[in-house]
């Protein structure tokens, strides 16, 4: 099996050669990388309602959305990803038993025991230490996941913090479970360890992307995973409410990542000027900042 290691941290890339690998090999492929402080939501998930949005803004993560389903994770320096890539018949393409128990062996060959419980998720001692989603393209599958090393979980927590009651919508919602580190099972290991034991696993030499490649990969980075309309845009249809806010009751309803009707309790006149705006901050702190009032009092549009 060919064992690709990223280069790079940047999510928008590493998510884009997923996509990349899954359109254009055919062999086995192990995919290893590590992202930046980052939220991935699936495919299908409504972004807003997924995250503390004034955390992840104030805190510099990054937004990225992903070609599998499932619910949102956080990834940082201390979370290894990895992604199996094969060809298989019809009818058999996802086959997360068979995926998770080479990971199941990597953690054996570290001391650590893990099982395969609930919805594809790998734990030790009843917690979560990995989540896993998969996506078939034609006759290739892709099974990939999280391997949560010494990742900050403080920050995990307070990423993925949502504000229960303000969104209604139909997507795809996240399960929370509790989770812990490796490293609390086995104090020194780190990602360089578990990408050295992957290697000896799966009998495979450790390369890299040619040049070539990367540029291709890129480009699918520029033009769809770091891109307004796939993180943002994709989101399904969804309606958020907001009670006893300075302006009264907000009722805002966002379709594609842009609100399409608005209702302003106390300022009507804004109604028809939000329609048609982006649902991010960037743009609504500008909104309120243009009326005269302060930026930050764009939060209760979130």
């Amino acid at each position: 099996m060919r064992i690709l290691v990223s280069s790079t941290q940047d999510p928008y890339f590493n998510l884009a050669a997923e996509e990349y690998l899954l359109r254009n090999y055919t062999g086995e492929v192990l995919f290893l990388y590590i992202n930046n402080p980052s939220v991935i939501v699936g495919k299908h998930q409504n972004l807003l309602a997924e995250i503390n949005y004034r955390y992840v803004v104030e805190n510099n993560v990054f937004l990225a959305r992903r070609i599998t389903g499932g619910g949102a994770v956080f990834h940082d320096p201390g979370n290894l990803n990895y992604a199996f890539f094969a060809a298989s018949q019809v009818g058999t393409q996802v086959n997360f038993p068979k995926y998770l128990n080479w990971v199941i062996q990597v953690l054996e060959r570290l001391g650590i025991s893990a099982v395969y419980e609930g919805k594809n998720n790998l734990r030790v001692d009843g917690l979560k230490i990995s989540g896993n989603a998969g996506h078939v393209f034609k006759n290739i599958a892709l099974h990939h996941g999280t391997l949560l090393v010494n990742a900050n979980l403080q920050m995990l927590s307070a990423c993925l913090k949502v504000k229960e009651g303000c969104y209604t919508d139909k997507a795809v919602k996240s399960i929370r479970a509790k989770v812990a580190n490796l490293s609390q099972f086995r104090p020194d290991i780190n990602v360089e360890i578990l990408i050295e034991k992957f290697s000896e696993v799966m009998e495979g030499h450790i390369s890299h992307f040619s040049s070539q490649e990367v540029a291709s990969i890129q480009q699918l980075s520029r033009e769809k995973f770091s891109s307004w309309d796939w993180v943002w845009g994709y989101s399904p249809f969804y309606t958020y409410r907001r009670h006893s806010t300075p302006w009264g009751d907000i009722v805002l309803e966002v379709e594609k990542g842009r609100i399409i009707h608005a209702n302003i309790e106390k300022q009507p006149h804004w109604n028809k000027q939000l329609e048609g705006l982006p649902h991010d901050y960037p743009t609504l702190s500008k909104f309120i900042e243009n009326t005269g009032f302060p930026k930050e009092e764009a939060w209760w549009f979130f």
